[in-house]
Formats: C-alpha cells, structure tokens, sequence
C-alpha cells in the first residue's frame, strides 16, 4: 500500500500528464439548483445495494467521481476518507467509478489497498453518470434532502492546476457545503472548477462496446428482481445468475416493457414519491432490451458483482413481539372464499406506538389478505368463544366496533416502518384482531399465521408531546354499485373534506378483480389539484400500502376524491366469470369493492382524533351528497 501512495505522489507532480485536464481551481459562487432522478439503485463494492431513488430518511447525499488511474484522484483518497469518517448529521458520502474501461474485481482490490473508509458505488453502466455529468475525475457532487443540487466542483483547493499542489490546503470546499446543507443553510461557494484527469467517456458500456450481463445485467436483476425471483420466494423462477437470466432473457424483455416487472401498480410519482417504488428507469429498461437484442453475452467474469444478501425471516430484523394464531386453521377444499377473525392477545406492559407490522402468512397459497383490527373491551373474544372452530366467521367487518387498527396485508404488500417515529397508538390490555380471508385451493389446506410488532422506541407519552407522531386512519368508500354485465368502464367516485388540518402519510386503494384504473386527487381550498395516487392499470394481485417518501400537510377543507373505473367485460382477463355476469358490492373476491384508505398523523393530537371520528361519523353505506357517480 505504502509503494501505491509513493507512485501515487510521484505522478501528481509529473508533467505532462496526458489525458489530464489542466485548469485552474477558480471559484464561482452561482448555481442553478435542479432536483436530480436518481430512479434507480447502485450497488457498492461490497455488494450491498443503494436505492438512490429513496430518500425517505431525509439525508442530503454527496457523490464524488473518482478513478482508479488518476493520479490527483488518488491522492484525495485520504481526505474523503476524514470527511468520511467525521460526516455532519443528516448527510452521506458515497465514491463512485463510473469508468468503462476497468472491472469491477480491478476496482474492488484498488480501493481496498487504498484502505477507502466509505462506499464506493460501481456505476457500471454510467446511470449516475448520466444525471450529474461530471467532467473530470474527482469531482464532488452534494445534493441536499430535497434532492436538489447545492454544490458541484473540487474537493478543496489543493491542486490550483495540473502539476501545481498547494503547500496549504486553505478551502475545504465540499467539507463547507456538506456543513451547510446539514445546517439546512445556503451553500456560500456552490461552484467549482475541478482539477484532475478528464472524466472518461463512454464509447460503448464496456470495453466491447455491447452490453453485457457481468457487467450492465447483472447489478440490475440484483436490485430490482432478486428480492422475489430466488430460491424459495414467490416468483416462480429464479434469476441468480447468467444461465437462469438467459433462459428468460426475452420474457424480462416484454414484462418489464409493458411494466408487469417489477409489480409497482402506481405510475411513476415525480410530484409524491413513495416509499419503495419499483419502478424501473428508461435506461434500465433499454439495457435490458440492448442485451437480448446483442444475442444475451454473458462478459468478462471480473466484471460480475458480488450476490446480494438477502434478510431471511422478519424482513425489519427481530419484532419487539410475535403474536400467532394459537391453533392452526383448516381451509376447506372448495366453496366460497372465506373472511375468519382469529383474536391474539397482546401483551405489554404499558401503551405503545406501533412503528410497523410484518405478517407472516403460515400458507401462502390460501391466504389472500388480512386486516388488523384492535379491541380494548373484549367484544372478540366472546364472538370467538361462541364458535368451536379457532376465531370465527363474519363477512363485512369483524363484527364489533374496533378500538383502533393496525394496518393489513395483501399479496404484493412489503412491509414497512411509519417514518420520523411515527406509530399507531396500540393501548395496554387490547387483543389483536386479525381478519384472514382465505381463498380455497381444490385440497384441504391449514394455515397458522404469525404478526410481528415493532414498537417506537420511546414512551407514548413522550412521544405525544410531539407534533405528528401519532398516526390514524381515515377511509372512503362507495357502495352503490351495480355493474352491468359486459361493461367496460364502469365508473364510481366519492368525496370527502377534512374537516381539520392533517398530515398525509399513506394512501391504500383497494379495489376486486374487476378493478382497472383509481386515481386519487386532493384539492385543498383555493388551490390546485393533486395528484395522491393514479393506478391507471389495477391488478388485483399486487396490492400495498404506500406510505409517502415525505408526509405533507392538507389543509381543513381539502377535498379528497377517489375515482375508480372497473370492467366487466369479456375482454377482462382477470374477470371470474365467463360469461360476465352482474356484480354489486360484497366481501368475496368475485363481488367488487372501491375503498381508499388514508394513513394520516397532524400537528395537533385533537385535530387527528377529531378527523377520525368525523370520518368514522359518515354512514358509507348511504347515499349522500359526497357520494356520486363519476361523470
């Protein structure tokens, strides 16, 4: 290592140097601030993968453009690494080579004798590259929690041109902006010319000029397809290395087209982005259809990132508490589908908020959703003492008027911590409802499912201190449906107005197998519309809760407004009857629904509880003026 630094040092001061650029370290101090797309994920060195199109932890997020052969580069690896290791609160360094004429195994063992201390991210096909458009290498660039570009240029002021270092480094310029964009404060000096060799060109994605799986493929199934497409999981191939890839290059080609692949019902949210969003950039898409349109080459073996490690069992790491159904269940062979209500006493010693749940179906081939309702009085406990078998049947609601909720499940649902120390208030002594409802699947099946709590790691009274911590939910719903046989676009909707101020977190619509498209928009008083979600094509069997990447305030007196098309027609692959038939409203799978949920905290704690039981005060089930057909 000790020789790597001396050859390092040597050529800093070597002239002429060639492929370098030789330009003075000037300052300017303008910038135009642009929100930068990162919709896609890098891996590190190590394998561990980086959704740069994810900032629900609010950080701001440096990017600095290095190399493995420039010598000035180099020669910054120890300074990266103290800001590295001394970073301000709230910000996050990253490294990133985005060279199309050196492996990943090269890159790896180069910084590894350079003992870097932070992650150097592999931009393999120059995705990255793409957005910021660095120039020279290194080159810093710092973008704040909004994702809006605040600094870009020199590291520091050590080299005032090619050949010519500073005895004194005097301007730590990236240290001072990853400061001020900490501090939430302007950026003083916001613009830099970097000193270092040209940033390298990209003449083809890799040394051949094709795309090859090694190198562009690989890190991309990694990230958006292995979560579900490995051994054991619920995809129903595996996509863990070259040959399997290419035995299904053509079909990734037209799922991921036509945005079957990856399962992500909602549009792309440039205005509200969601937690977790699976939704696969253009780039992305046109190096998978470059691969298979070259004949699928597998590429250089070096090139090949390291597998991913995958969390096995509670996807959030240990639950704070695991409750299970206390006796196993048996699904009959056929016959209707089946909503059961199992009660799980919770025990805890004193109020908890409820950062997230994790449900782990005990049989995945019969249980299709379940709902978490609470009761603090006891009311399921007797319907369930009422009936021999474990919990018991009732379609609808669970039978009783529940204290709270925790959320739910659904094919396609991942599971997901409320943000900023947000929970749902769970009271001491109160059992957990749960609301399976089972599809039968041609045999007797059994099923013994298991729900997994992860409290806020604080008291709740300290907690309610605070401004929006605490998170309840609202809901809209229409019932008057009755969709003809044959129709195409049968349309409903439905509105409503907050009557206090609130904080919007999630949104859930649900919809049957008739569903085709939901939209919900959000006016607020003299204002213009926005767009919560817009699913222009339903699919029944990806169904999640989508929790927004930033919560945002609604005034009181928004008016929120679902609109949902369904068909009924014979041209409806997903339609359960064949002929069509009529269908209204109902609980079974083969009836149809339009519900939207809304998971929503505020500022004040009164204004929350006063939302929830105005919302809880509207009789769904009768017409009312809020309530209408779509036009």
């Amino acid at each position: 290592m000790n020789s790597l630094r001396c050859l390092a040092f040597i050529f800093a001061f070597a002239l002429p140097l060639i492929g370098v650029a030789d330009e003075p370290a000037s300052e300017a101090t303008t910038l135009t601030k642009t929100s930068m797309q990162l919709n896609f994920d890098l891996a590190d060195l190590n394998g561990h993968v980086h959704a740069l199109g994810q900032n629900d932890q609010q950080v701001a997020r440096v990017f600095v453009f290095v190399s493995t052969t420039c010598p000035i580069s180099n020669s910054h690896t120890k300074t990266l690494n103290e800001l590295a290791t001394s970073l301000p609160a709230g910000v996050k360094l990253f490294g990133v080579v985005s060279d199309p004429f050196v492996t990943r195994q090269a890159t790896a063992k180069h910084f590894e004798e350079f003992a870097a201390q932070f992650p150097v991210l592999f931009d393999s096909s120059g995705l990255l590259a793409d957005v910021l458009k660095p120039s020279h290498v290194p080159e810093a660039f710092v973008l704040d929690r909004d994702g809006r570009l605040a600094y870009r240029g020199a590291i520091d002021n050590a080299y005032e041109s090619i050949g010519r270092r500073r005895t004194n480094v005097e301007k730590q310029f990236l240290r001072d902006a990853m400061q001020s964009v900490s501090q939430r404060l302007p950026v003083e000096i916001s613009k830099t010319k970097p000193v270092g060799c040209h940033f390298p060109k990209r003449r083809g994605s890799t040394k051949t000029g094709k795309v090859t799986y090694t190198r562009n493929i690989a890190p991309l199934i990694q990230s958006r397809c292995q979560n579900c497409h490995r051994p054991g999981q619920v995809a129903p191939f595996a996509l863990t290395n070259y040959q399997e890839a290419a035995a299904h290059a053509e079909m990734l080609v037209e799922v991921t087209q036509r945005r079957i692949m990856p399962p992500w019902i909602p549009g792309p949210s440039h205005q509200r982005r969601f937690v977790g969003e699976r939704w696969l950039s253009d780039q992305e898409l046109a190096l998978l259809k470059d691969w298979v349109a070259a004949d699928c080459p597998e590429g250089d073996p070096d090139d090949l990132p390291p597998s991913p490690q995958f969390a096995e069992g509670w996807q959030l790491g240990t639950p704070d508490l695991v409750v299970r159904m206390r006796q196993a269940f048996t699904v009959p062979a056929d016959g209707p589908d089946l909503l059961q209500n199992f009660v799980l006493p919770i025990d805890i010693p004193e109020d908890k908020l409820v950062a997230a749940v994790e449900f782990h179906p005990g049989n995945k081939r019969v249980v299709h959703h379940a709902v978490l309702f609470l009761d603090d009085k006891g009311q399921a406990r007797k319907l369930d003492n009422a009936t021999p078998e474990p919990g018991y049947g009732n379609f609808g609601g669970p039978g009783f008027s529940p204290s709270g909720a925790l959320g739910g499940w659904s094919v396609g649902n991942t599971a997901r911590r409320l943000p900023n120390d947000m929970g749902r208030y769970l009271k001491k002594g109160s059992d957990l409802v749960v609301q399976v409802h089972y599809h039968p699947t041609g045999k007797e099946e059994s099923d013994q499912s298991e729900i997994g709590l992860y409290f806020v790691d604080k008291p709740v009274a300290e907690s309610l201190q605070q401004p929006a911590k605490l998170v309840g939910s609202i809901w809209m719903a229409n019932y008057e449906m009755d969709i003809p046989a044959g129709d195409a676009a049968y349309s409903r909707s439905t509105t409503y107005t907050l009557p206090n101020d609130v904080i919007l977190v999630g949104v859930v619509p649900h919809m049957h197998l008739l569903g085709k498209s939901m939209k919900v928009t959000a006016t607020p008083p003299a204002q213009a519309t926005q767009m919560l979600i817009d699913v222009a094509e339903w699919n029944y069997n990806w169904q999640d809760e989508y929790y927004y990447e930033r919560p945002f305030s609604l005034p009181a007196g928004t008016v929120l407004k679902v609109e949902a098309v369904f068909d009924n027609s014979a041209n409806n692959p997903s339609n359960p009857s064949s002929p069509p038939r009529r269908v209204t409203w109902g609980d079974e799978t083969t009836d149809e629904m339009l519900f939207c949920f809304f998971l929503i905290t505020a500022n004040k704690t009164e204004d929350l509880i006063h939302t929830i039981y105005d919302n809880l005060g509207h009789d769904m089930r009768q017409p009312r003026s809020e309530v209408s057909d779509s036009p």
